[in-house]
């Protein structure tokens, strides 16, 4: 864990804009409060927390060494950077810029202030209507129209700005937190005009951080991934997404239908982003907040 401290020579914390705290939970030092966004957790040793002449707060990741690597920079390029990165539908997290030492590249990202995977069964006090909202941002895939699939899209590769905590402040957020998608080592990009039936892969998503090494991989795999048959890695971040909220619980039985319709063995009969998106807003527009079952 990194706590990221004002020194007497910088200037004091800026708010970003990609990370808050409920009034509710006040400054600190407690959970969901504002200290708890300067504290940093590393679950990957590429990257480390920083803090610009701004004030402004950081994430600073590894992304290639020598010529590994070059395909999450790329991937960076086209979604994070330029034009695209402008698109109000993608949650692909910004890029500042990236800088170079010797044969490493780094990749400098605005630090974001929550994970989603802690939106329920942890601290955040928050309404099945809180989660859901999220769930449709991490389905809103305009990544996928730009024919890159990001093949490690389990929910904690996902990044909320605040919890609203509906249950806590006892009214629905006046705003809804804006969900990112980190981590894009594994993703695969198709040249552009490439009909969506040939976007096809073969093989366990493996990372340049551990390149052929299969051993490391610990994700749940589909059969055809399994098989090391051609798969569609589109359908593939669908069913890694509705895996990684298989422990969500509520009593909204049309969410749970539509996620184990999404979690479908078979690709050929699992939902595109797209449609799984289109069918949970239509849930979402009848449900009032209510609290989450465990």
């Amino acid at each position: 864990m990194f706590t990221l401290v004002p020194d007497a020579e910088e200037p004091a914390e800026c708010a970003s804009g990609f990370a808050y705290a409920t009034p509710e939970r006040g400054i600190g030092p407690g959970v969901g409060s504002v200290s708890r966004i300067f504290q940093y957790q590393a679950r990957n040793p590429l990257c480390r927390p920083a803090r610009t002449r701004a004030g402004s707060d950081a994430v600073i990741h590894v992304l290639t060494i020598g010529q590994s690597g070059q395909d999450h920079v790329e991937v960076l390029i086209v979604l994070s950077r330029g034009d695209f990165a402008f698109f109000s539908a993608n949650h692909a997290i910004p890029l500042y810029e990236f800088t170079t030492f010797e044969d490493i590249t780094f990749g400098i990202c605005p630090m974001v202030g929550s994970r989603v995977e802690e939106a329920y069964g942890y601290w955040a006090k928050i309404s099945v209507g809180d989660v859901v909202k999220m769930l449709l941002q991490c389905l809103e895939r305009v990544i996928h129209s730009a024919k890159i699939a990001h093949r490690d899209a389990y929910k904690d590769n996902f990044l909320v700005q605040w919890h609203p905590e509906s249950l806590l402040t006892g009214y629905p957020s006046s705003s809804h937190p804006r969900v990112y998608l980190t981590d894009f080592e594994t993703a695969i990009s198709f040249p552009n005009g490439t009909p969506i039936s040939e976007c096809l892969t073969s093989g366990i998503p493996m990372g340049s951080s551990f390149p052929d090494d299969v051993s490391r991989y610990k994700r749940p795999i589909t059969p055809d991934v399994g098989a090391g048959q051609p798969y569609d890695p589109f359908k593939l971040d669908v069913w890694q997404l509705a895996m990684s909220f298989k422990n969500f619980r509520s009593t909204i039985s049309e969410i749970h239908e539509l996620l184990d319709t999404l979690r479908e063995p078979d690709a050929s009969l699992r939902m595109t982003s797209s449609d799984a998106y289109y069918q949970l807003s239509d849930i979402l527009s009848s449900i009032p907040p209510r609290p989450t079952r465990f």
